[in-house]
């Protein structure tokens, strides 16, 4: 909570479900007897409320991670759509750009050096009764191999180079009750060696191969048992894993292979659920729903994970659904200990509530399953151990691996496929080879801007750290603080006043003059005494702003807090816990400066400045929020008023359909187009937007969407200022943190992280993109992690140069961090504001605080 303290760059909470190892393996050998298990997973329900389904977020087979996607799945015989190709289709378009030092690089891939050249077969697969388990589907097909010939079946789609008779129907017997089953085979497209499905059914091949290494699969990816190495001294196991894709990049295909993690704890919902009820007595129901609703569980006994939606407390496990392959009802109790042997001890716990997603709706699966908390898995880190160091340290020692560890890890991997026969003979027989060694990729490194600061000083930027050169160095622009406010418990007084002292001499050098406060202190440290407080004290007196003082991390006096500062009072805040004001003089030199400049900054200062060229353009930055219950959504967006990029008018809209896709592009740049007109009399000649990634099935979206209301909003705005001629160059940059690339330079012959700075956009990228990589910060611990900028709209017409140099420069001028980001500061300031209105405000900030970081 501490604003002081929090330096996560990364989302708040996002769609991205990070799932976890089973809680009992299921090794290659397993897959066959799926036949005698067929309907596994949550319980299919049917009762007259319509509470039914099986459906979960994993599939432990490729028919639910099929790289078709669930779209291409649905366009039998429409045919594949091939990518979406944004890079300008002018003949001398040369998307590498140039200046900086040289430097060679390799990256994580593998080149294709022979790839499958045969005329496939595509058929739609059909079971009649309808059968849910992929694994089951498999083993229902299988027994027909010599009628199929060679083929390859993601769960749906089979494909094979043999042509098989029309209509084509076969039966398998199901070993589970000895029903038999129908299977049709329907001819619904041909490959062409050339054709984009081509790539699909090469990743089915592989992961085909990656079942041969004894390795486990869950959901997506495949994690290795053997090497699961326990946290020392805590209740969670790590295990290490692949992911895997092959894609066609700038002129070959590259097979991707990175270095995973999954936790698994060894809590389940239940013991949660037993936790708060010894913790408290009150409102225990909203306590249990607000701990466990978002979070992913794993059933063990299928190796399956389910996001928890609701719990339904007037339900238990001796509760009866109707089983309908049966057509009879049965308990929660009877069905787990007959279908897998699980006893349930506590026939009273509430059910868990697992909806369906988007996805599974457009599947035809729109019934939620319950699940029985005792056999739900917890994984991820809970709150609590989240903010454990030790623990937190702990695991990074483990998944932070060294560049030189894994180099040594993808070697190894490589060598595991090459040395194993059963995958060699698999690769051969579909014509797949790939090559020994990593793919090695040209890069460059940029020059870091020099900052500027007050005095006319220059500060030459290092390894992507200044913030030792910033103690003694006044700031580019400083504020005027006159009056503020500080409201403490009252057995803090003495901490918190030598707290405000280290604040007024720290700011004193970097030329901020904090004034002595006005203190507040109060009886009790609950929530209602700050909400008074503050409405009696702000409303007798103005003042600049408001610094809260908390003994205890709580979120809900630290929302209570924001609400009535940033949407009724329209004022500044600061909040701060008594964590922070623990520790040596030195580490709290170190805090104070940095909750002096958060102070400082809300008000309008400027600590520093990058050495850019000063241009009429507005540089923007938008985010979205997505909160854990997955029914709303938060979307910030930000851009710059002055030609330093330093200054930010902000808006943020709440979208109640929890879209990722913004609906609101056109009032937020018309809000952004007012403001820049206010300060600066004319409107800009370029506009360039960082957009927070989104994944690569959604860009044509956001170019239906967001980039043409970007073009709407500025005709409007230049109807009303320029007769209507007003069109400014527009350039759209989709920026993507959570990528799977990494890139290793040689240091004395040791793989090592490449220095700040290194932009690679060739070899790794790909072919329809104008997308380059960057590295712009320096890790102390693992691997660094580039960053993915992805150009889809260019009628500003910058050059690859342009556009890589800017996105380095604006790295070095977010105020919350004397250092560089792994984003352009816009893009991290939506961030922060949307998280700051989606997990706190959850309401619109007053508008006479736009032109002001409030957020961070």
């Amino acid at each position: 909570m501490s604003e002081a303290r929090n330096t996560n760059h990364g989302k708040g909470r996002s769609n991205a479900r990070q799932q976890q190892p089973p809680r009992r393996p299921v090794t290659a050998e397993n897959v066959p007897q799926a036949v005698e298990g067929i309907g596994r997973g949550a319980v299919r329900t049917s009762d007259p409320a319509g509470n039914a389904g099986a459906r979960s977020t994993s599939g432990g087979d490729a028919a639910a991670t099929s790289p078709l996607g669930e779209r291409d799945q649905r366009s039998f015989g429409r045919g594949i759509s091939r990518a979406l190709v944004t890079r300008p289709t002018s003949a001398t378009f040369n998307k590498a750009g140039s200046g900086g030092a040289p430097i060679n690089v390799r990256s994580n891939y593998f080149q294709l050096i022979e790839r499958p050249d045969m005329h496939l077969l595509q058929y739609r697969v059909d079971f009649t009764p309808e059968v849910d388990h992929p694994g089951v589907k498999k083993a229902l097909i299988r027994v027909h191999e010599q009628t199929l010939g060679k083929y390859i079946f993601d769960g749906t789609l089979l494909y094979n180079t043999t042509r098989l008779a029309q209509p084509l129907e076969l039966a398998s017997r199901r070993i589970s009750d000895g029903s038999d089953v129908k299977i049709t085979f329907r001819l619904v497209g041909e490959i062409q060696k050339d054709d984009p499905v081509y790539s699909a059914v090469m990743n089915l091949i592989l992961r085909r191969c990656m079942a041969m290494l004894n390795l486990v699969m869950i959901r997506r990816n495949y994690y290795d048992a053997i090497a699961r190495e326990d946290v020392v001294g805590y209740p969670i196991t790590i295990w290490p894993g692949y992911l895997t894709a092959i894609q066609h990049h700038e002129k070959e295909y590259l097979l991707n292979v990175e270095i995973v993690h999954k936790f698994l704890r060894r809590d389940t919902a239940l013991d949660v659920m037993d936790k708060i009820r010894r913790d408290t007595r009150d409102d225990l129901q909203a306590r249990i729903k607000a701990e466990l609703v978002g979070k992913i569980v794993m059933t063990g006994y299928n190796n399956k994970t389910y996001r928890i939606d609701d719990v339904d407390f007037e339900k238990n496990a001796s509760s009866t659904f109707h089983l309908r392959k049966e057509d009879r009802d049965v308990t929660y109790v009877a069905y787990y200990r007959d279908r897998y042997q699980q006893t349930i001890k506590v026939t009273t716990q509430p059910m868990l509530v697992s909806r369906p997603s988007r996805r599974d709706v457009n599947r035809g699966d729109d019934q939620p399953i319950y699940l029985v908390p005792e056999l739900c898995g917890m994984t991820g880190l809970s709150e609590e151990q989240r903010n454990n160091f030790n623990l937190t340290r702990a695991v990074a020692n483990i998944t932070r691996v060294a560049p030189d560890r894994r180099v040594t890890t993808l070697m190894k991997f490589r060598r595991r496929l090459a040395e194993t026969p059963e995958i060699q003979r698999e690769l051969n027989s579909w014509g797949l080879q790939f090559e020994n060694d990593l793919i090695s990729c040209k890069g460059r490194i940029l020059p870091p801007r020099a900052l500027l600061t007050g005095g006319n000083r220059r500060i030459e930027v290092r390894d992507g750290d200044w913030s030792r050169s910033m103690h003694n160095t006044k700031m580019q622009v400083s504020v005027e603080l006159t009056e503020w406010i500080v409201i403490h418990p009252n057995h803090m007084s003495q901490k918190v006043r030598s707290f405000v002292q280290l604040i007024q001499k720290v700011g004193g050098p970097q030329g901020f003059k904090v004034p002595e406060p006005h203190y507040v202190a109060l009886q009790a440290d609950r929530t209602g005494n700050y909400v008074t407080a503050l409405q009696e004290e702000l409303t007798r007196k103005t003042y600049d702003v408001v610094m809260c003082v908390l003994a205890n991390n709580r979120h809900d006096t630290y929302s209570s807090i924001k609400k009535i500062t940033l949407c009724q009072l329209g004022i500044a805040s600061q909040v701060i816990t008594g964590r922070i004001l623990q520790g040596d003089e030195r580490k709290q030199m170190s805090v104070a400066t940095k909750v002096m400049t958060q102070i400082a900054c809300k008000l309008g200062a400027e600590p520093w400045r990058v050495d850019v060229p000063n241009k009429p353009w507005m540089i923007a930055g938008y985010d979205t929020y997505h909160d854990a219950r997955a029914t709303t959504a938060v979307g910030a967006f930000v851009a710059s008023l002055n030609s330093s990029y330093t200054r930010y008018n902000s808006s943020v809209k709440i979208h109640s359909a929890n879209e990722e896709i913004s609906p609101s592009f056109q009032d937020h740049m018309l809000t952004a187009l007012k403001a820049y007109f206010f300060r600066n009399k004319d409107l800009p000649e370029n506009i360039i937007v960082y957009r927070d990634g989104v994944g690569a099935g959604d860009i044509a979206r956001v170019m239906e969407t967001e980039v043409a209301a970007i073009k709407t909003a500025c005709l409007q705005a230049g109807d009303k200022v320029k007769g209507g001629n007003y069109r400014p160059g527009i350039s759209f940059v989709i920026v993507s943190k959570r990528i799977n690339t990494r890139f290793f330079a040689d240091k004395s012959g040791t793989p090592d992280n490449p220095p700040c700075g290194t932009v690679v956009d060739n070899t790794v990228t790909l072919g329809e993109r104008f997308d380059f990589f960057l590295i712009s910060q320096k890790v102390n611990q693992g691997t660094v992690s580039p960053t993915s900028f992805n150009v889809i709209h260019n009628s500003s017409n910058l050059p690859p140069s342009a556009h890589q140099s800017m996105a380095y420069a604006l790295t070095q001028v977010y105020y919350n961090w004397a250092g560089t980001l792994r984003v352009p500061a816009p893009v991290q300031y939506a961030h922060k504001l949307a998280y700051l209105v989606g997990e706190s405000v959850k309401n619109i900030p007053r508008d006479d605080l736009a032109k002001f970081p409030y957020y961070l």
